[in-house]
């Protein structure tokens, strides 16, 4: 199968097009490749911060929980030192553990 000079004259600029085409292609898919990536990094350094909201969050419910134990010892003590205080009030050495009844 010989080519003609007319046929040639025809084939030559359509492969040159042909290889512009192939060109564009392949940066095509090149930059789609690019963006994907870019995007996947985008969504890990997302995913990454949303769970480090999540810890402090955690954490702070944590601490927030711990803080309200705190509070309710704190007052449980308080109560039990003003009961103590009481007794103490009305647990005197020698008044009211005798009664003279010689009168």
């Amino acid at each position: 199968m010989s080519l003609k000079s007319i046929e040639l004259q025809v084939a030559i600029p359509r492969t040159h097009d042909a290889g512009k085409m192939q060109d564009q292609m392949t940066k095509q898919s090149q930059n789609f490749q690019d963006t994907l990536t870019k995007q996947q990094l985008e969504e890990e350094i997302l995913r990454r911060s949303k769970v480090n909201e999540y810890d402090a969050v955690k954490h702070q419910n944590i601490s927030d929980e711990e803080r309200h134990r705190q509070e309710q010892n704190e007052q449980h003590q308080k109560e039990r030192q003003a009961k103590e205080d009481e007794k103490e009030k009305l647990s005197h050495p020698y008044l009211g553990k005798r009664i003279d009844f010689s009168g």
